[in-house]
């Protein structure tokens, strides 16, 4: 099981490539979706924001590595899923 610090530093790794790709995203695309990516980036960083909150902030009498397991699957399961949104943006 990993340590505290490394699902942080997962988090954060995780989250920055989400907004390298945003980033990359509105430097290179039609201005038309340029909001749309804005908001991508503030549930990017609203879902980091949350999570690192979750782990510094275990509840009392909970199983920790059920829980850190939950937030891991919980962070792959949001990044995917704003990956997706970011891609189906190049589509419309």
């Amino acid at each position: 099981m990993a340590s505290c610090k490394d699902i942080k530093k997962d988090i954060n790794f995780l989250a920055n490539q989400i907004l390298i790709e945003c980033f990359s995203y509105m430097e290179y695309s039609p201005v038309n979706n340029q909001e749309n990516v804005l908001d991508i980036l503030h549930d990017v960083e609203q879902l980091r924001r949350n999570l690192l909150i979750k782990v510094n902030n275990p509840p009392q009498g909970v199983k920790i590595k059920e829980y850190f397991r939950n937030i891991i699957t919980e962070m792959y399961d949001m990044n995917m899923k704003l990956l997706e949104e970011l891609n189906s943006l190049s589509e419309k």
